[in-house]
């Protein structure tokens, strides 16, 4: 499993709420400038068609199961996870590709 050792001690339920509501909120600021970087892709690919970037989509989904591993995770599910993450960047990207284009 993870090192948790950056973890304070945790005696009750409340100290493990506390500390997953904390995890939860840097997951969704990571999240956020992950979207960032969705805008940015957006704004730098010409062609409409290089949104969807199957071969890019296997080497991070690829990339998390190494990491998932390393961590001591469940690899099945974190893969899972960033199936549906990538597939929403990619739909969010979509969007703003056509949005920066529009006349």
């Amino acid at each position: 499993m993870t090192d948790s050792s950056s973890l304070p001690p945790m005696e009750t339920m409340t100290d493990v709420r506390t500390q997953v509501d904390r995890i939860d909120a840097e997951l969704i600021a990571l999240i956020a400038q992950r979207f960032e970087c969705m805008d940015a892709a957006a704004r730098i690919k010409q062609d409409r068609e290089a949104v969807r970037d199957e071969g890019r989509k296997a080497q991070v989904i690829e990339h998390v199961k190494q990491c998932a591993a390393q961590a001591g995770i469940p690899v099945p599910t974190m893969a899972a996870m960033w199936e549906m993450l990538v597939e929403t960047s990619i739909s969010y990207e979509f969007e703003k590709w056509d949005d920066m284009r529009e006349s």
